[in-house]
């Protein structure tokens, strides 16, 4: 085990409020920098002991693997460099006091290599020594008589990792594709090509990959492979990779039939136990899953999407699934882990998938309106369409990803072309590699659609996104009432569907639906009608509004 890995486990002994990484709040992670480490690099910190009144984090303690700060709120912060210990002891003493009470006396001490012993108990307020003692012990005792203490960045996204990681990822989803039919089809192909955009994979890379997809002879076992990323990968990273890996093989398990169980996938429950992942991990695997595929399939809303995303967190520790690890790839639905970061930091949760640090100049602005303004966005509906900035983040990444995704197929159908019409020239004696070539450039035109189908439904999506699903009929009525502009809303109502809907007191009501079997060119031009008339100006918006009420008071009295 490796001294970090020693770390996470032990540490939650020394205090009640201990953070470990990734999980590290990113407020708790700032303020204990500043106090008590402002030059360390805040993707070392292996965990923060926080001591304070209040619980803000600036005084206990932040350890990495090669050091234990220590910030009592009486005193400086001192520094203990692991690789200059020996050892440290743990003592009690009764002290009798004049009125007769006994109280018990703590002392913790370290011994340097040095020969130097010194007591730092008064640097651990707040702390339990006796277990404090025993990780200091137990740190030193993992690095060996080398003593080798290092500190590694402990939640680096797929995408920033080395190539040869990247790839040998990529070629377990390879197996895992090929493993069924053997055969990697349209669609499994469309999938890992879209990992491979997520993750950065570069040129040579991909082209060693789309060889590795093609020649199944060239197949390495598993265990090969995750021996191989074991080697290369610190033992804390790799608990987030292979939880990463495991993901991203139940998102292709879900993509060909979402009705298949992974418990009944023989290659899903060999590798579950290679990498050592529990049961209920890939259970909450799969509902992490499920929650970003209902994102878009359920049309949610940023304080909905807030509220899911929360509630995946709040189980994240207890299951031992950091969201890092979920999203160390990036979302299955086609969105890079930065791109991720960027979105949930405009919901005010920059923090939560443990990668801020690794993006420099991402973070977007919170999203506008406050106070009066809010108020009168709320009144006339506009708030509801701008309480969807997150889908609308989400869906453009996965424009952009598959678009990057079917440049890449038709660099691969191109290359296979090639070299189909140099074996044609051979005549039989290339009769077999002619066929295969043959089911392949069937298999790639296939992926090809299907990438294309993702980029039309979600650039779809991206005007609905814009688009109110329930029209506010009065103030449509108000917007289009002067001459020139009563054309406009017969066209407008032609777009929507009248339907019977219950509310949240029981009582039904008729309401305008937005009808999603509209091709793109009409919702464009539905959307470019709405802005033309005001519908999206928040001052004809209220007037408009404001006159629709009058008017119905004034009907109805």
């Amino acid at each position: 085990m490796s001294v970090e890995m020693y770390i996470k486990e032990k540490v939650k002994k020394i205090s009640e409020k201990v953070y470990i990484a990734p999980d590290i709040p990113k407020k708790k992670l700032n303020a204990a920098l500043k106090s008590m480490a402002p030059d360390l690099n805040p993707n070392y910190v292996v965990a923060i002991i926080d001591t304070s009144i209040f619980g803000g984090g600036k005084d206990g303690g932040v350890i990495t693997g090669e050091m234990l700060y220590l910030h009592p709120f009486v005193s400086d912060t001192f520094v203990l460099q692991f690789s200059d210990i020996v050892k440290a002891t743990y003592e009690t003493n009764e002290i009798v006091k004049d009125n007769g009470k006994v109280k018990l006396e703590e002392s913790l001490k370290v011994e340097y290599k040095n020969g130097k012993i010194r007591d730092v108990t008064q640097y651990t307020i707040g702390m339990e020594n006796e277990h404090l003692k025993e990780l200091i012990n137990g740190i030193i005792d993992e690095a060996g008589e080398e003593g080798e203490f290092v500190s590694t960045s402990q939640a680096t996204p797929l995408s920033m990792m080395d190539e040869s990681i990247k790839i040998d990822y990529i070629k377990i989803m390879c197996n895992f594709a090929y493993g069924d039919d053997e055969l990697i089809d349209a669609s499994e192909y469309a999938e890992i090509l879209s990992l491979m955009v997520r993750i950065e994979l570069d040129v040579p890379s991909r082209l060693f990959i789309r060889k590795y997809m093609l020649e199944s002879k060239d197949h390495e076992v598993n265990q090969d492979i995750i021996e191989r990323l074991r080697e290369k990968i610190d033992e804390g990273s790799f608990e987030l990779v292979k939880k990463s890996l495991m993901k991203d093989i139940i998102y292709l398990l879900r993509s060909k039939d979402r009705n298949l169980s992974w418990q009944d996938n023989e290659f899903i429950v060999n590798l579950k136990d290679r990498l050592d992942i529990s049961t209920d991990q890939i259970e909450y695997i799969s509902e992490t899953i499920i929650n970003d595929e209902e994102i878009l399939e359920l049309r949610k809303n940023d304080s909905e999407i807030k509220k899911s995303m929360k509630e995946i967190a709040s189980k994240a520790t207890a299951v031992g699934v950091p969201l890092a690890a979920i999203y160390l790839s990036g979302s299955v639905l086609g969105v890079s882990a930065a791109g991720l970061t960027s979105g949930l930091a405009a919901l005010g949760m920059g923090g939560i998938l443990g990668f801020s640090s690794m993006f420099t100049g991402i973070e977007m602005a919170v999203l506008l309106g406050v106070g009066a303004y809010k108020g009168v966005k709320k009144v006339t509906g506009i708030s509801e369409l701008e309480n969807n900035k997150q889908r609308e983040l989400m869906i453009q990444a996965i424009i952009k990803n598959s678009q990057k995704s079917l440049n890449y197929l038709i660099e691969d159908l191109n290359e296979i072309t090639k070299q189909l019409t140099v074996e044609l020239t051979k005549g039989k004696e290339a009769e077999i590699k002619i066929k295969k070539l043959s089911s392949l450039l069937s298999m790639l035109s296939l992926g090809a659609k299907e990438t294309g189908n993702k980029i039309k439904h979600a650039q779809k999506e991206s005007i609905i996104i814009k688009l109110p699903l329930v029209l506010d009929t009065m103030r449509i009525n108000e917007l289009t009432s002067e001459a020139t502009k009563k054309k406009y809303r017969k066209v407008i109502f032609e777009c929507y569907v009248e339907k019977e809907v219950t509310k949240e007191d029981g009582t039904r009501k008729q309401v305008f639906q937005l009808d999603e079997n509209l091709n793109e060119n009409t919702l464009e031009q539905l959307y470019s009608i709405l802005d033309a008339i005001g519908y999206y100006n928040m001052k004809d918006a209220a007037l408009a509004s404001a006159k629709g009420v009058m008017k119905g008071i004034l009907n109805n009295g």
